[in-house]
Formats: structure tokens, C-alpha cells, sequence
């Protein structure tokens, strides 16, 4: 996420010109704001049409009794004020200030874009040096920046590890807590973009190595064909990576096997489809085809094991009940290795249907084993955030998910 906020097609503007906005929208004067932040009315409005020639948009209707926002300027006014209170949440956090507000009221009204941009760079890239070489500053800048923020709020936070000088956990939490805050922004001109009849802008979808991969892959396509203007990055890890984005708004969505509970509070699951589970080898394995194959041939060959602790390692060793296992030396995630390996060997696995559908479009190696499963199907459905205030482009790519396939034979 890092490398795409200094990206100019992400609207992330000064943190004055923007509080200098939200105060004169909040009080509807430009000259009650300049009183309030004790600036000139001059330096107000100009922050205010400096952000108007950012957006292209007008923010306020100007008349003799006062300065009204606009239909846009209502929607920045929200997102803006969503995007400081988070922030004042994060300091007040990292600061361990309680009941006195004021502390991280004023914390966050120093923050800098260059100091927040600092952070998350560091969290994203893993040190300082690594940072600086996808940042548009220099490296002594970057470093002048985040050791400012340590000053302001008193704390530390980054600590020497194996590549160098990274965030710890405290500047981790704050990092990931800004990112969220400030995403609040690209949405609040993804939303005027949608109220000008344009449905632009970026999803970020993260998607499971296995399980739900081909779903969202194809939906993916389906809505890129409809919405050609709409930028789709789809970023595929393991589930405690892509929990971790989504909880600090690296991502929007993530979709593939739910847990059903999940395992934070402050996520939720919707199902979407269910996906049943089968037996599958490559097309000429000696037990494709027979309607009396055993447990006891099954163990006669050598297997593709899920890792252990993911849903379908249960479904692998349900199948064999309270017996052995079969012989197994490779566990993966990964559903283009274990194509590879079930079509160029008699290596047999636990794969999905839908898994197997991705196989027919790619040359048709594979073939299903007659052999009952009893385990439930996987659920696939969408993760994300509560208290999410969606965008309308991210509310029309979640409904158009729930528009899909509810079950795959």
C-alpha cells in the first residue's frame, strides 16, 4: 500500500489544506475557520481551492451570508472527519493518554503527510533503506520525517531487526491504524466520481492461495468486462496475511474459505457459494474410472497434503478416519503446484470442484475419483471490515458478488 500513496492518482492532500477545509465546512464560514486554526481567511480559501483544483470539483456554494458545502464538499466533510477521528484514535492508542482527549486531539492535528507516509513506508518495506528506494525522497528525509513523528508523540516507534531499522509493534499498530484513516480519502473521491455518474477507482481484493482462488478470479473478470474503468488489484497470500490488510485497509475485501467464526471481532463473514470437496488424480491414474476404489488403494499411492491446521488437512485425515494416513512428502497451498504434481505423477489429492473446473479450462489433466466424502463443502464467501462505510463502487462490486454462483457442482 505504501508504494501507491505517494502514486498522484491517489488522493491523499495536505493534512492542513484539508483540516482547513473540514473547519470551514463544519462551521459553514471560512472566516469563523481562519479564527478557529488561527490562519489568515486567505490562506483558508486558498487551501479550500487548492483542494478544489485537486478533486476538479467544487466544495462550497460561496453567497453573501456564508460559505455552504456543496453535494462533493458534504462528501469530503465525511470522509475527512472519519479520516482525523481515526487518526485521533491511533495517537490516543499509541499515546496511552485515557481520558484526556486533548492530548491526542492535538497529537493529531501535527501529523504531517510526509510523517505518516514515512511510517507506513517503513512498515511496508521492512526498513528505511528499502523504503526510500520506492519513496520519491530521499533517504535522510524519510528518516528526518519518521523521527519527528517519535518526538511528537513520544514513543518509539521503530527498532533494529536482521534488515535493518522497521517499525515494532507499536509503530506497526500506529502505521496500520493511519493507512486505514487515511484510505478514508481515496474513497471520498471515489464516491465524487460515483456522483458524477463515473464508477472509477481502485478494490483491492485479497484472495486465498486455494480454496475460493478460481471464484474470485472469475467474477474478477466478469465485473473488469462491465467496469472497465475501475482498477482491480487482487493480492493472493495466506489467510493471516490478508486478515492482517484487510483490518488495515491494505485491502477491501477478502475472499476465499470463511472460518466461520472469524477469528477478530471487528471483521465479518457473508457466505457466497458453497464449493464440495473431491478425491482428484491426473485423467490416467489407475483409479479414474473404477466405481470400488478403497481406502485401502488410496494408500497405496503417494498424496498432496494440505498444510496442517487449513480446513481441507481435516477433510484429508477425515477420509482416512482413525486409520494411517497415506504417504505424503509435499504439503502445499498452492493449487498451480499441485496441478502440476497430481498430472505429471500418480500423486492423488483433495482438491474442490470448482478447483477442478479451473483444470478443464487449462488442458483438462485432471479427473475426479469416485469416492463419497462426507465432509461438509467448503464455504466460500467475502470478509470484511465493521463499521465499513463503503464506497459505492466497493457497494457495487460486493453486490454483484452476491449476484453470483451460490453452489458449484
Amino acid at each position: 500500500m505504501a508504494n501507491d500513496l505517494h502514486d498522484t492518482e491517489v488522493f491523499f492532500p495536505s493534512l492542513t489544506q484539508l483540516r482547513a477545509f473540514y473547519e470551514a465546512a463544519r462551521l459553514g464560514s471560512i472566516s469563523r475557520a481562519s479564527e478557529g486554526l488561527l490562519r489568515s481567511q486567505s490562506a483558508v480559501t486558498q487551501a479550500v481551492q487548492s483542494l478544489e483544483a485537486e478533486l476538479e470539483v467544487t466544495l462550497f456554494d460561496r453567497t453573501r451570508t456564508g460559505s455552504y458545502v456543496t453535494e462533493m464538499g458534504r462528501i469530503l466533510q465525511n470522509r475527512a472527519g472519519r479520516c482525523f477521528s481515526k487518526m485521533e484514535v491511533a495517537i490516543d492508542a499509541v499515546q496511552d493518554s485515557g481520558a484526556d482527549n486533548s492530548k491526542a486531539n492535538l497529537a493529531s492535528r501535527r501529523l504531517t503527510r510526509a510523517q505518516i507516509l514515512a511510517l507506513i513506508a517503513v512498515h511496508e518495506y521492512g526498513s528505511f533503506a528499502q523504503a526510500a528506494r520506492h519513496m520519491p525522497v530521499s533517504l535522510a528525509s524519510l528518516q528526518r520525517s519518521a523521527r519527528n513523528l517519535e518526538k511528537q508523540l513520544g514513543r518509539k516507534l521503530f527498532a533494529h531487526t536482521a534488515h535493518g531499522i522497521s517499525t515494532n509493534p507499536v509503530g506497526a499498530r500506529l502505521s496500520n491504524e493511519l493507512q486505514l484513516a487515511i484510505r478514508e480519502l481515496e474513497w471520498a473521491q471515489e464516491e465524487m466520481r460515483s456522483y458524477q455518474g463515473l464508477l472509477r477507482g481502485r478494490l483491492l481484493v485479497g484472495s486465498l492461495l486455494l480454496a475460493g482462488n478460481n471464484y474470485i478470479s472469475v467474477e474478477l473478470g466478469k465485473f473488469a468486462e462491465l467496469h472497465p474503468q475501475v482498477n482491480i488489484r487482487l493480492i493472493n497470500a495466506p489467510y493471516d496475511e490478508l486478515l492482517s490488510k484487510l483490518r488495515g485497509g491494505s485491502i477491501d475485501f477478502l475472499v476465499g474459505l470463511l472460518k466461520s467464526p472469524p477469528p477478530t471481532d471487528d471483521v465479518v463473514e457473508e457466505p457466497l457459494m458453497f464449493d464440495s470437496y473431491t478425491v482428484a488424480a491426473a485423467r490416467t491414474h489407475p483409479l479414474v474410472g473404477r466405481d470400488d476404489v478403497t481406502l485401502e488403494a488410496f494408500r497405496n499411492y503417494e498424496w498432496v497434503a494440505p498444510g496442517v491446521g487449513a480446513q481441507r488437512r481435516k477433510v484429508f485425515e477425515s477420509i482416512f478416519g482413525d486409520g494411517p494416513l497415506p504417504h505424503f512428502s509435499v504439503e502445499t497451498h498452492s493449487l498451480l503446484t499441485i496441478f502440476i504434481l497430481l498430472s505429471q505423477s500418480k500423486r492423488i489429492a483433495v482438491m474442490t470442484h470448482s478447483e477442478l473446473s479451473v483444470d478443464k479450462k487449462l488442458g483438462h489433466n485432471l479427473a475426479a475419483i469416485d469416492y463419497p466424502i462426507e465432509a461438509p463443502p467448503a464455504t466460500i464467501g467475502v470478509t470484511t471490515r465493521i463499521n465499513w462505510e463503503a464506497t459505492r463502487l466497493q457497494r457495487a462490486f460486493l453486490d454483484f458478488l452476491r449476484e453470483g454462483p451460490h453452489q458449484i457442482d
